[in-house]
């Protein structure tokens, strides 16, 4: 019998060093599982993203100029863009946060995936894959993270939560959206591990000033080392990032509360602000060689950010002095905080007096980024709005995970306020879980950001519970386990995960997120735009071509464009597009620069306005000489119809004087947009008249559109319960019954203005020829190799067809969604896609045997966020036609 037993001691005994050994490696299957997962949810649905011709359908305008940027950085190994000169006419443009370390590194990839020499459909695969692996990579430093809070099951915690999110981390993070979103995230990753592991250090091995006058460097070894690395990490990520020096504002917050502490708990703030001093002073050394100019700028690496570091320095090496000081006079501890905080805002008051501008940018940047709201510029850029319902947004991304995160970060303050001495690490996440969420309150694209303080709060939060109900005892002996134990953590993973899994959150929005943007509706315009217009250079009496598209062009406030060399433009939106697909210099970019010229040409009410704001704004060269109008900038009710309005200098304009949004109550009760409705001042823009008009007359309406309700000066109302229009004899009597009734008003359907406008005067014709254009074949594969002559990849042509009759615009506005090779004309715009082109200076047609692919139709119905007009004979959005 003692025999048996000793054998069954034996294997129990045998089980629980295999137990042992699987608790000792358990993470890593599951961090390899999760890895799995993040990458394969993210690349799923890759060949959604190239299109039919095999160049990449990205989403959003953004990735199409780190795809420019990444395309010169391969052409000009190793080195990045200076200046632009394809973007921005006529100044061209500061590349800033695009072609940064970030597309060094892609264009590296590229390289070494394609052995040295990358085919386009190389570069565009590398680039589909490059942010779905970045996501995968800020595993490593979660994981880490969260260890360090909440030991390994913390980490794993941390690690579930950034692969089921589907919030703004995921969306940024698919295959298709080439940004550096998420290289941001790695970034801050790095950042934060660097930090964690310092302040550790650092209050483990106290380091004080002393040590540097007895010249002890030894003891001050360690702390010096982990503050150069987080200078490294700043440094880096600011460089694939600028606008990252919140990171160093963040930081700056960190110190003054957690030294506050410190010298409260009757610690020296020496052990903290000594590494800390060095982390700034070593990003400040390794940014200096990378500024590319001494103005204030946050979009590109300025004096701003070495000079907020050394700044922050200087702070911590004021708070470390004073805190000796108050010693040294027997001042009560409790006045240091106070005491510090008045030297602080005295400082910001001579800043105010001496260099307003300075203290002005400043502030503007706070409030920009924290001010809880959004300017009527930022809210035209998606990312840059605040959020209108932030509960609801959070839910959406995290769950009930965000609630924990909240409870963890509370457990963290009061653990850092009453505790002798709690440890710095867990206060800096604490703060960075907070400002995060300001900042994603204030602007949305800071959700990526916030992921990262999410899941290191849970992971805090559930070490605290794990080692609460002590765990490690299951582990010594595995018949110690309770139910309350079992039942602890399922129900934290029910209550971290659950709503997320439960949902198939992250699946869904991926799928959602895996989608070409506008890319692929103007690629027939920029087609035509590339091909049947002349090259830069080659325009009316210019020469040759000047620009090369790969071509470096040293730094300047503003370039100087030749004879020969004109821009196109168009919305701010689709800049990058026209100079990456179209290969020609728009005048205004996302950016937002132009932005206003943009916005005063669109909503010019005359031509002589038009022509003088072209004339004025952008006049070297050739000047302006294509126009570039989609049918969100031409339509009522359309997601981009009302932007122009937040930028334009001219005429005071706002939303309510261009349009009317009708609204329809939901059976919720709330108010949803259904269409929009023109107003005359509308129908007056230079961009109703080119997309909806052509330019020609138009005769005034006989149609009254109607309403329930009717706020005119405010420009909304909600649609009638019956019916939409009502027709007319004749323009006056549609007039006189809209005056009558304070629900109406004459016109403001698709065409049918309320007033009679007069066809647009002709233009002198330009005496100039454009030259024969390279096939789209030879364009692109012209792209793969270096730039040489300008004359490289010219072939003869035979002419083109004439457009049939059929094919030709009706009198209604509308154009058959047939499939046709495309011929210019110099009496009516070229229709490619959604968007439409109006030359202001007629040219004698091209030929052209390009081959060509049809472009998708796409019909004039409601967008995303609201519809388009209605049509005037049915009260419904046309849903079978395209607009000429």
């Amino acid at each position: 019998m003692s025999q048996r037993w000793d054998q069954v001691e034996e294997r129990l005994d045998d089980y629980e060093s295999q137990l042992d050994a699987v608790y000792q490696l358990y993470h890593i299957p599951v961090l390899a599982a999760l890895m799995a997962f993040m990458l394969w949810n993210r690349v799923r649905h890759y060949e959604r993203m190239i299109g039919e011709n095999g160049e990449p359908l990205y989403r959003g305008n953004d990735p199409y100029y780190h795809r420019r940027t990444t395309d010169y950085v391969i052409q000009n190994y190793p080195f990045n863009m200076p200046y632009e000169v394809w973007s921005g006419f006529d100044t061209g443009t500061q590349v800033g946060q695009f072609g940064t370390i970030f597309d060094q590194l892609v264009a590296t990839a590229a390289l070494v995936v394609g052995l040295g020499d990358p085919s386009q459909s190389t570069v565009t695969m590398v680039t589909l894959v490059a942010t779905p692996v970045v996501a995968v990579l800020c595993v490593v430093p979660m994981y880490y993270v969260g260890e360090r809070l909440g030991g390994r099951l913390g980490g794993l915690i941390g690690v579930l939560l950034l692969a089921l999110t589907p919030g703004a981390f995921l969306s940024r993070s698919v295959a298709g959206v080439y940004d550096h979103h998420i290289a941001e995230a790695l970034g801050t990753l790095l950042v934060l591990s660097a930090a964690m592991v310092m302040l550790t250090v650092a209050q483990r091995d106290k380091p004080i000033y002393e040590f540097v006058e007895t010249r002890e460097f030894d003891l001050l070894k360690r702390p010096v080392a982990w503050g150069a690395a987080l200078g490294t990490a700043l440094a880096l990520t600011m460089l694939v990032w600028p606008p990252a020096v919140f990171l160093i504002g963040l930081y700056a917050i960190f110190l003054f509360f957690h030294l506050s502490l410190e010298f409260l708990h009757g610690h020296s703030p020496d052990h903290v602000a000594i590494p800390s001093i060095v982390a700034m002073l070593v990003a400040t050394l390794l940014l200096l060689p990378f500024i590319a100019t001494l103005e204030l700028d946050t979009t590109s690496v300025s004096v701003l950010q070495p000079l907020f570091a050394v700044l922050v320095a200087v702070g911590a090496a004021f708070m470390a002095g004073v805190a000796r000081l108050w010693e040294n006079r027997d001042l009560p501890r409790t006045g240091y905080p106070a005491g510090v905080a008045g030297a602080g805002l005295i400082a910001a008051g001579v800043v105010a007096l001496v260099a307003p501008e300075f203290f002005d940018f400043i502030l503007g940047q706070i409030e920009r980024v924290a001010g809880l709201g959004s300017t009527d510029t930022a809210s035209t850029v998606g990312e840059a709005q605040a959020l209108d319902n932030p509960i609801r947004f959070f839910f959406r991304s995290y769950g009930l995970a965000f609630y924990t995160a909240l409870v963890g970060v509370l457990v963290i303050l009061l653990r850092s306020a009453f505790a002798d001495r709690s440890r710095a690490e867990r206060l800096l996440i604490a703060v960075f879980v907070v400002l995060m969420i300001l900042f994603t309150m204030t602007q949305r694209r800071f959700d990526y950001y916030l992921v990262v303080g999410v899941a290191a709060a849970n992971a805090y939060l559930v070490g605290e519970i794990f080692q609460f109900i002590d765990l490690n005892d299951v582990r010594k002996d595995v018949t110690n386990v309770e139910t309350y134990q079992v039942l602890v953590v399922i129900a934290i993973l029910f209550v971290v995960a659950g709503p997320l899994v439960a949902t198939a959150a992250p699946l869904a929005a991926a799928d959602g997120a895996t989608t070409p943007g506008e890319y692929q509706d103007w690629q027939g315009s920029l087609e035509w735009l590339s091909e049947e217009t002349p090259e830069l250079g080659e325009y009316g009496d210019g020469g040759s071509r000047n620009l090369e598209y790969y071509g470096s062009y040293g730094p300047t406030d503003d370039f100087q464009y030749r004879a020969g060399e004109y821009g196109v433009m168009a919305w701010w939106d689709y800049g990058h597009y026209i100079t990456y697909g179209g290969e020609r210099v728009p005048v205004a970019n996302p950016f937002q620069q132009h932005a206003d010229q943009a916005a005063d040409f669109l909503l010019a009410d005359n031509e002589s306005e038009s022509i003088e704001i072209l004339e004025a704004d952008s006049g070297e060269g050739e000047g302006t000489r294509y126009v570039m109008i989609d049918y969100k900038l031409g339509y009522a009710g359309t997601t981009k119809y009302n932007a122009p309005t937040a930028f334009e200098t001219r005429h005071d304009l706002d939303r309510s004087d261009i349009g009317i949004t009708t609204f329809v109550e939901t059976p919720q009760g709330r108010l949803q947009p259904l269409y929009g409705v023109h107003t005359q001042r509308a129908y007056e823009s230079m961009r109703v008249r080119l997309y909806q008009f052509h330019g020609s007359a138009r005769e005034a309406t006989n149609i009254v559109t109607q309403f329930n309700s009717l706020n005119e000066s405010g420009g909304f109302g909600t649609a009638p319960e019956g019916q939409v229009f009502e027709q007319y004899e004749s323009p006056d009597a549609a007039r006189q019954a809209a005056a009558s009734n304070p629900n109406a008003v004459h016109g403001g359907v698709l065409g049918q203005p309320a007033e009679p406008r007069a066809n647009r005067r002709p233009i002198p014709v330009s005496s100039g020829r454009p030259s024969r254009m390279p096939s789209a074949q030879t364009r692109h594969r012209n792209r793969t190799s270096r730039p040489s002559s300008a004359s490289m990849g010219r072939e003869s042509r035979a002419p083109a067809r004439r457009t049939p009759r059929s094919e030709r615009p009706s009198r209604c506005g509308f154009r058959p969604p047939t499939r046709r090779s495309a011929t210019r004309s110099s009496h009516r715009p070229t229709t490619r896609g959604t968007s439409r082109w109006w030359c202001p200076t007629r040219r004698p047609a091209t030929t052209s045997t390009a081959p060509r692919r049809a472009t998708r139709t796409r019909a004039c119905g409601p967008s995303r966020a609201t519809g388009s007009s209605p049509s005037p004979t049915t009260g419904r959005r046309p849903s079978s036609v395209r607009p000429t």
